[in-house]
Parts: structure tokens; C-alpha cells; sequence
């Protein structure tokens, strides 16, 4: 999957306050698996691309922001927990120092192309080769007649407070702050599930990216490229800002396709609120 990495709907304004770097030009070979296979457990994402969307930016959730500045402390920063202003556009997306556009959480410029609310929308692929879908999908995972609902994730907030770092109740602010739920919502662990879709009428499994956490899967089901790596695909070290800031294909991606449809808020308009 060849890309320049340059998203088919406008992108808010870079730079901005909470982001400092400008959109530029990618030069990304990805690759993923024509037939993938789910693997004997999962894999955990790490700070390196989930996957990447129809129209060649990639999918990106984790932040280079800690606690204190300290990545050793454990305490990553959520960038959708709105706790520091990382200058997110409309799409959930903004820009790493090399100029990489990508997205945190459902991107808005993208899935307003498709009917998203009537029929399931694939917007994307995930390094392990599964389908990446919107928010939407069938209320009955084996049933394409059945009703259409958004997706719920199966994470929640953990009770309690923080056993260390920054202290405090667990209020969502960081990664860790979150717990996985078998059955708590419709979606596994890394946010998928097996069934039936229109470009899979025999079932396949295949990711969700959905309007609360995880947002973007934080593991794969099956085996990822290491294109997708950090370093690789033509990408450069993983920092957000500039800094700490922290409490076989051969198909070409280059713009997208899709069609028009309603709009829905997935996120925060402009800056994600004080740090």
C-alpha cells in the first residue's frame, strides 16, 4: 500500500497552538496480508501505526506524552481524554514534527464520505490485514438484514485511584486509567469482532474504531507487518510535538474514495482543551 500520506478532505489548520508542526508530504510503503489469519494471542500495538485508512493516512492512537515527562513512570497520556491541548483538528487527527498527518479516533473527513449510519463502512485496513470498519455495524454480527447500531467498546474507566505516578482517582486521562470488560459492550479486547460484512458476505474479523475507548484498537488479532514499525514506511522517530509535553499488494491509496453522507461529532473540534 503506497501513499503520500495526505488525507482526501481538508485538514484543520497547522500549525496551531497545542501543535507547532506543518502537514507535509509522506513517502509510506505499507504491507499487509491478502488472506490474514488470527494468531495463537494477541499482540500489543506499542507506539507504532495500527494501520492505515482508505485514503493513506494512518492510524495512529498513542501519544509520546507522559506523566511528569517520564516515560519510564508507565503514565501515558489518552490524546481523546481532552487533559492537554494537543492541537487536534475535527478529524481527530494532527501532525507529527516530520509532518506525518494521522488519526487518534474516528476520522470524521473520511467516514462523512460513506452512508456510515445505513450500511457499514470500511475505512481502512490494520497491519495484520483485517478490515478496519466506522462506528457502525449490524446489531446481529451474523445478520447483514439486521439493524444498524453504533458499536459499543468493552473498556471502561477503572474504579478506584492510582496506585502510583501521578495518584488520583482514575479519571480516564491516561491509558492506563482504562480496563477491558469481556461482554461489557459488543467488541472484543482489540475492539473487533467476527461477522458478516458487505465486502465479506462469508464473515471475516475485522476492527472498529469507535466513539469512546480505545477509539483505535490498541492490539491486533493477527500478525502485523513490520512496515507498519516505527522507522519504516518512510516515517521518523514517534513524538507528537516536538517534545515531552507531559503529565503482496501493489494497490495504490493515494486519495480515497467514498460517498457523502450526514455528520456526526467524534471528538473535539479544534484543541483538546487546557493542559
Amino acid at each position: 500500500i503506497r501513499s503520500d500520506g495526505l488525507p482526501d478532505h481538508k485538514p484543520g489548520r497547522f500549525p496551531n497552538r497545542g501543535n507547532p508542526n506543518s502537514i507535509s508530504t509522506q513517502d509510506y510503503s505499507f504491507r499487509v496480508r491478502l488472506h490474514p489469519d488470527k494468531a495463537a494471542s494477541p499482540t500489543p500495538l506499542g507506539h507504532q501505526n495500527f494501520g492505515v485508512a482508505l485514503n493513506g493516512v494512518p492510524f495512529d492512537p498513542l501519544t509520546a506524552e507522559y506523566w511528569n515527562r517520564d516515560r519510564r513512570s508507565g503514565w501515558n497520556v489518552e490524546a481523546m481524554s481532552g487533559a492537554m491541548n494537543l492541537g487536534l483538528d475535527r478529524h481527530n487527527a494532527h501532525v507529527q514534527p516530520n509532518g506525518a498527518y494521522h488519526y487518534h479516533a474516528v476520522p470524521t473527513g473520511l467516514i462523512e464520505k460513506f452512508p456510515y449510519r445505513d450500511r457499514p463502512a470500511m475505512i481502512g485496513y490494520a497491519a495484520d490485514g483485517f478490515p478496519i470498519y466506522g462506528p457502525y455495524g449490524y446489531s446481529d454480527p451474523a445478520n447483514r438484514q439486521s439493524a444498524m447500531v453504533q458499536l459499543r467498546a468493552s473498556y471502561r474507566v477503572k474504579r478506584g485511584e492510582r496506585p502510583s505516578g501521578p495518584g488520583g482517582a482514575y479519571d480516564g486521562t491516561y491509558v492506563q486509567d482504562y480496563e477491558y470488560v469481556p461482554g461489557a459492550g459488543d467488541l472484543d479486547a482489540c475492539n473487533g469482532r467476527d461477522g458478516v460484512m458487505p465486502e465479506f458476505p462469508g464473515g471475516t474479523y475485522y476492527y472498529v474504531i469507535t466513539a469512546a475507548y480505545p477509539f483505535i484498537p490498541r492490539c491486533w488479532m493477527g500478525t502485523p507487518d513490520g512496515s507498519f514499525s516505527r522507522g519504516r514506511a518512510g516515517q521518523g522517530m514517534r513524538q507528537e510535538r516536538g517534545q515531552g509535553m507531559g503529565q503482496g499488494m501493489g494497490q495504490e491509496m493515494g486519495h480515497g474514495r467514498g460517498r457523502g453522507a450526514g455528520h456526526d461529532s467524534w471528538g473535539q473540534d479544534s484543541a483538546m482543551g487546557p493542559g
